[in-house]
């Protein structure tokens, strides 16, 4: 049997392509040390109730994974359609993306998008940032009937279509995305240069006696 569902349930979307990696599945990718899937879950584990994934497999991860549906558009917004009936099927409503590729993600992600609940869209920089997002099942299920799941549909269409609201983030670096060899090179001096200067703060800590 199912767990029971506990809010708020957090899916990582990990079902692109990565056509732009050079054959190399970024999921996979390691940073620091760690296969940016399992850097990425670490940090959304903190801030879920429920944790899925939405890809092809579980990437031995043990989650429960909700892949595409026949006949839902082409793209993340079939899987976001294929979650949002998974989520109707289990009586939950509300739920929030985060993509694969996005080894900085806030700790905070899900608690500032529910601020704006229950739509809610990051941007960062002045642009919007469609995978870091909160939904509304029943709104994507209305937006998205059959009849309309061939039409060509982005995110931020979608978003738009069912009256998402942007909500700042502040600091565009923690939404970075790994879409390139270039991308996950910088990604990887990034996380050295956070980890040294951690490790440098700690080293210098002093105790008054």
């Amino acid at each position: 049997m199912p767990e029971p569902l506990q809010d708020p349930v957090i899916v990582l979307l990990a079902g692109g392509q990565s056509r732009r990696m050079q054959g190399q599945d970024k999921a996979l990718a390691e940073i620091d040390g760690q296969r940016m899937i399992d850097r990425v879950l670490a940090r959304l584990a903190r801030q879920a109730g429920s944790l899925w994934l939405s890809a092809a497999h579980d990437y031995a991860t043990g989650l429960a994974v909700i892949r595409d549906e026949a006949g839902s558009p082409a793209g993340p917004v079939g899987a976001i359609r294929s979650i949002a009936s998974a989520l109707r099927a289990r009586g939950g409503d509300a739920f929030v993306t985060c993509p694969v590729d996005a080894p900085f993600v806030p700790d905070d992600l899900a608690a500032r998008l529910m601020v704006e609940a229950p739509l809610a869209m990051a941007e960062a920089d002045g642009a919007l940032q469609p995978v870091f997002a909160l939904w509304s099942a029943r709104a994507v299920l209305q937006a998205l009937p059959p009849d309309r799941c061939q039409e060509r549909w982005s995110l931020q269409r979608l978003g738009e279509a069912i009256g998402m609201r942007a909500v700042c983030f502040p600091d565009a670096g923690a939404l970075m995305n790994v879409n390139t060899p270039q991308d996950l090179e910088i990604a990887r001096r990034h996380a050295l240069d956070t980890r040294g200067k951690r490790l440098g703060e700690a080293g210098s800590t002093r105790y008054s006696a």
